[in-house]
């Protein structure tokens, strides 16, 4: 019996702002708001402001012009950019990474908010006889723990209960570690949020009217929210349910358990309780 528990479902999503600008050094003119995350665009589409006219030589040999210290993830993005640019590698002059503290006049990250952990990576190029520069705005990884920094994800972990052998009267269910749990002994969170479903497996080898039910605990007090199984004919019974993120919540430090409840007359074997638990 599948049951879903439509509560209120929220939805993230977080886009990587990935942007490109071009800047002179005698034109000062504010930073593109949007940030892009388009790699198809062209050289067209991208220059804003020209550069001063000054003639440079061609030269080879592309990862010699990039400043030392320069990531190997960052070295990649933006061999890549420079590439979809149609940017020739031999008219690159040099590749560096933009200090905070000094950025180019032109270059306005008002419009971006928080810049903890951006990185700007200035690309000088040769283009007909002038300067031209390019300036990469990009997450640094250098700057994060992990992709989840950028991405925030929730994740999913289990708790796993269970009940090894006959059971003939209600009973708090045992932890992976053979712990049986009770109002104040279980699983103790380490984060904040949500359980989101519960399974539960068992066999009934002694049939009566009436149901089991698996009750999940939090702190000693029902949540509201468990399976239910139905004792009216032997055989291995089955049951999930799902609710939505933020529904059912908890507080890291709090003591989730689980009560099997079953009527007097019912007898029944290894039970199987798998919780799944959301957390930011």
């Amino acid at each position: 019996m599948k049951k879903v528990i439509v509560g209120v479902l929220f939805v993230s999503f977080m886009l990587l702002a990935v942007g490109f600008f071009t800047s002179a050094q005698t034109n000062s003119t504010e930073l593109n708001n949007t940030l892009q995350n388009d790699s198809s665009v062209t050289e067209d589409d991208s220059t804003l402001i020209n550069e001063n006219d000054t003639t440079v030589e061609d030269s080879g040999d592309l990862e010699s012009k990039f400043d030392e210290g320069i990531s190997e993830w960052a070295y990649d993005y933006i061999y890549n950019f420079i590439k979809k640019m149609n940017i020739s590698e031999d008219d690159v002059i040099s590749v560096s990474l933009v200090d905070f503290d000094n950025l180019p006049e032109s270059v306005n990250l008002g419009s971006i908010g928080d810049d903890s952990n951006l990185a700007i990576y200035e690309v000088a190029f040769n283009k007909d006889g002038e300067v031209k520069k390019v300036y990469v705005v990009t997450y640094s990884l250098d700057k994060v723990d992990s992709q989840d920094d950028i991405f925030p994800t929730s994740k999913r972990q289990f708790l796993n209960f269970g009940f090894s052998g006959k059971v003939v009267n209600s009973v708090f269910l045992k932890t992976s570690t053979e712990v049986e749990t009770s109002l104040e002994k279980g699983y103790v969170m380490m984060r904040d949020g949500s359980i989101t479903a519960i399974s539960t497996n068992l066999k009934i080898f002694k049939e009566d009217k009436g149901d089991v039910e698996i009750i999940i605990y939090i702190n000693g007090e029902p949540v509201g929210f468990g399976n239910l199984l139905s004792a009216e004919s032997e055989g291995v019974k089955k049951d999930y349910d799902v609710i939505s993120e933020d529904t059912v919540t908890f507080n890291a430090g709090d003591v989730v358990s689980v009560y099997l409840k079953t009527q007097v007359g019912v007898s029944l074997e290894d039970v199987t309780t798998l919780v799944e638990i959301t957390t930011k």
